[in-house]
């Protein structure tokens, strides 16, 4: 049953933190996931138990942390830490991680009509960004009859520019806040062609909005990655817009173990996950991660996005920025990490309505500055759906995930070769279809 409040939810800290990561593989006792500062719920305890090990009788109260999935059967939840040899490892739950703020101010802008925004959409080009006209070369190219889902706080769901997400919402609890973050990615992925303000990556696709919170009390993205696997089908896109915050700072949602299998069991069914890696300019490849982001030892599936340099901003394009994106060999692919002019709001006194603000109207703002890898993902997401409607229109059946996510890596504009730091290619759809896309 879809759920829908339309009360600001009053949050408290947001965010979450874990300090320590231990591979897959058995332990010899359990492990406590757990780290100093305000960033966690104090009040639960997340549970891993072993495969195959009997319910000791001190566990046997503890509730399915996901009842409606029978193999995911060994996460519980708990109000005190557990133990025993039967608890693979315990955590505390992840919050709510705030979208960065871009520091960006704006102001109101002129009077209507909406002006044209789409020539400063350069993140459309084949040029320098994913080569979004290519599509409409394509049967399939507008994505029409395919779904992509946005795990999403909220949007301004009267904005102009997004008729085509009006009814979007699909699950969870509507906390109403953080609207510009979900306005600016949805007007990424949908924003109606319309002939003013800005447009969508995808024409004709579906847009499904999924909320991270179960209820008003409950933030649990596994849970909503879960719920989007009821809603989705093969050859559809899942977009995670969330991150955790591990070490006084940003890094990938999947660092959460009840996350990280969500998205296995996801990517398993045939569904292409676009998932962040955070703006915490985090090496994944550092051993303090004891390799939980080592795909040589374990892989979520999902495609991991990075964050390279629009051609606007002040470095090499598509080059890792200084302080920018979650960087290692887990990155799969990257999108613009700053730059992006799409819809917004006018959330924190227009701050980011730097575009186009009239009469600080908020479902008529735009922004040229949206950013991060919040602002990437959606890119990646818009090639994935756009690849598999054309290969479903041509070949009757989607790619595999791992196999889509292989072409956007080997179809995509590289990354300079001399950097250390990887986040991988921008996904091209120029290249994809003209390798891919023809009979």
């Amino acid at each position: 049953m879809v759920r829908v409040l339309t009360l600001p939810l009053p949050l408290p800290l947001l965010g979450a933190l874990l300090l320590l990561v231990l591979p897959r593989a058995a332990v010899a006792a359990p492990a406590v996931l757990e780290a100093d500062g305000p960033y966690r719920d104090s009040t639960r305890w997340m549970v891993e138990l072993r495969e195959g090990s009997p319910l000791p009788a001190d566990l046997v109260a503890l509730p399915l942390r996901f009842p409606t999935e029978p193999s995911m059967s060994r996460f519980r939840v708990s109000r005190t830490l557990p133990t025993g040899p039967a608890v693979l490892r315990a955590w505390r739950p992840f919050l709510a991680v705030p979208p960065p703020d871009t520091g960006d101010t704006g102001g109101p802008g002129e009077v209507e009509p909406t002006p044209d925004l789409r020539p400063l959409q350069t993140w459309l080009d084949a040029d320098f960004g994913i080569g979004a006209s290519e599509a409409a070369r394509f049967p399939g190219g507008d994505g029409a009859g395919r779904i992509v889902a946005d795990i999403e706080y909220g949007w301004e769901m009267g904005h102009e520019d997004l008729a085509a997400a009006v009814d979007a919402f699909a699950w969870g609890w509507n906390s109403d806040e953080y609207r510009f973050h979900g306005t600016s990615v949805l007007a990424q992925l949908r924003g109606t062609q319309n002939g003013f303000g800005v447009d969508g990556a995808i024409g004709a696709a579906t847009v499904m909005v999924i909320s991270p919170f179960e209820d008003e009390a409950t933030y649990d993205v596994a849970a909503a990655i879960l719920a989007a696997k009821g809603l989705l089908e093969a050859g559809d896109v899942l977009l995670i817009e969330q991150q955790a915050y591990v070490g006084g700072d940003y890094c990938p949602v999947e660092i959460d173990p009840g996350v990280y299998s969500a998205i296995e069991r996801v990517t398993r069914a045939g569904i292409v996950v676009i998932e962040p890696g955070g703006n915490g300019a985090q090496d994944l490849d550092d051993p303090i991660w004891e390799g939980w982001f080592d795909r040589t030892t374990q892989d979520s599936g999902a495609v991991m996005v990075g964050g390279g340099a629009s051609p606007l901003a002040y470095w090499d394009t598509r080059s890792w920025m200084s302080s920018g994106s979650s960087y290692g060999a887990r990155v799969d692919v990257q999108g613009w990490y700053d730059s992006i002019v799409t819809a917004t709001n006018g959330d924190y006194d227009g701050a980011y309505a730097d575009l186009w603000y009239p009469d600080e109207d908020t479902t008529r703002a735009y922004t040229a500055s949206f950013n991060g890898t919040s602002g990437a993902a959606p890119m990646v997401a818009a090639v994935a759906l756009v690849a598999q409607s054309v290969r479903i229109a041509r070949t009757g059946s989607p790619w595999e995930p791992a196999d889509l996510r292989e072409v956007l890596v080997g179809t995509g504009l590289p990354q300079p070769i001399e950097q250390a730091e990887r986040i991988g290619p921008l996904p091209n759809l120029r290249t994809l279809l003209r390798t891919y896309g023809r009979p």
